[in-house]
């Protein structure tokens, strides 16, 4: 069992850990972890390191400082059984032995450094992404980093500056499309040309490649802006891809949504409502505390996660009900969602939230992000506009809103027509009737008993 830090830093949090004889166990990087062990009344620190031939090596380090142990054997806390697993890990004979180290968790530099004196996309890269570091959120500077270490950097990084040209960026298209995804630390799987892609599977790859592009294009920009190269061709001869970006969105009706509510255990289900009463993402939700509810409006201040702008989303009256229950007689910063055990919820969801969709017979596709199209799918068919939906979404503009979900309302295109246009002949002479066509902009109950 793979545990966090910070339940192993603490007495009172290891001596919570259920017996067994198996040590519990904390990944310090790929291959090297540190363990905490009961055995025969005593407990122990152990290290653990990853051979070259896929085997593991372990060994004990000494007592912990749990309890009073032996006579003579030694106690140590965690940060002091931590700098022994080091030592060992760093030993000349064991790293001869050992796998490579690789940095567990997301990388926020780049894998090279520029070199040489003359500028290279390498370099244009690197002035970009201390750039970004300065205002970009995190998980999307992440991103940044994670595609240009895997794509941009390999395939393009030591061309000059001042010999780049078109047919590096036809070939560096080419090569992206037909190199599929490699999710994690998954095997790269084979190369396939465009023909044989399904139209789903080419244009993930187009959009992946325009936001490859997008970000080269800003780099090159920037260093002929800052007089690294007096050229214009590098960045101007760089073109985004024609691509219809309408992904396939799951979401579910309002009978569906009762089903998942009711499969759900009960701290699970506080999670899910929420997200269905405010569309946020999973990782809002997580960082939201207490004092983020604003009864005095009737909406949440929404944590930055992805951007940098503040939001605050309005609450229908159920929302506000949860709400007053979850904050009812509790401290400002408290988590808003905990698990029955106390905690806050990390990436458990994903387990608990699987086990509902599938007691509830939705598709297994339908994930927690599923709640958030669901939000936006049910405002928009209930003709809500869309500059409400993207401002209780946390976009920018409408455009995303529109790309996404502006297909599934072709009613309010009606509903405004309706509405907006002048009349002509006058309502009296006019003698076709208009059978079975209901009043403009339904309400979601209307819309959700005709899903059903």
């Amino acid at each position: 069992m793979v545990l966090l830090a910070k339940e192993l830093v603490e007495v009172r949090t290891r001596r919570a850990l259920r017996q067994r004889s198996l040590p519990y166990w904390e990944v310090l990087e790929y291959g090297r972890a540190i363990g905490y062990q009961r055995k025969n009344g005593e407990t122990y620190w152990v290290a653990r390191i990853r051979l070259l031939s896929g085997k593991y090596r372990q060994r004990r380090l000494g007592c912990t400082n749990d309890r009073h142990a032996a006579d003579g054997a030694v106690h140590l806390d965690y940060l002091q059984a931590r700098q022994l697993a080091e030592v060992w890990f760093a030993d000349p004979l064991q790293s001869a032995l050992s796998s490579n180290r690789i940095q567990r968790g997301p990388t926020f530099s780049m894998l090279v450094c520029p070199w040489g004196e003359e500028y290279t996309v390498t370099h244009a890269i690197h002035d970009l992404i201390e750039w970004k570091r300065l205002f970009a959120a995190r998980t999307h500077f992440q991103t940044i980093i994670s595609h240009v270490n895997f794509h941009i950097i390999p395939r393009l990084g030591t061309i000059k500056l001042s010999e780049f040209k078109g047919t590096h960026v036809q070939a560096f298209i080419r090569d992206v499309l037909e190199c599929p995804a490699q999710p994690g630390n998954t095997p790269a799987r084979p190369r396939r040309s465009v023909s044989e892609m399904s139209t789903e599977e080419l244009r993930k790859r187009k959009k992946t490649l325009n936001a490859l592009i997008g970000w080269l294009r800003q780099a090159l920009l920037m260093a002929w802006e800052n007089g690294h190269v007096e050229n214009e061709r590098a960045w101007r001869c760089i073109r985004y891809l024609p691509n219809i970006d309408r992904p396939r969105i799951v979401f579910a009706n309002r009978n569906e949504c009762r089903r998942l509510v009711e499969a759900c255990a009960p701290d699970m289900q506080d999670l899910v409502l929420a997200g269905l009463y405010t569309g946020c993402r999973i990782s809002e939700l997580q960082l939201m505390t207490v004092e983020d509810y604003v009864p005095e409006r009737f909406g949440l201040n929404v944590p930055l996660v992805k951007t940098k702008r503040a939001r605050f989303s309005f609450l229908p009256d159920e929302g506000c009900e949860l709400f007053e229950r979850l904050t009812f007689g509790r401290t400002p910063e408290e988590p808003m969602f905990v698990r029955s055990n106390g905690k806050r919820w990390s990436e458990d969801y994903r387990h608990h939230f699987k086990i509902a969709v599938a007691k509830a017979g939705l598709s297994s596709k339908f994930s927690f992000h599923s709640l958030r199209h669901t939000y936006a799918s049910q405002l928009i068919q209930a003709g809500a506009p869309l500059i409400v939906v993207s401002d209780q979404l946390g976009h920018i503009s409408t455009t995303t809103v529109s790309r996404t979900y502006g297909h599934m309302a072709p009613q309010i295109r009606e509903a405004e027509v309706r509405q907006r246009f002048t009349s002509i002949t006058g309502p009296a002479v006019s003698s076709i009737k208009v059978r079975n066509r209901p009043a403009p902009y339904a309400t979601i109950n209307d819309l959700s008993a005709v899903q059903d």
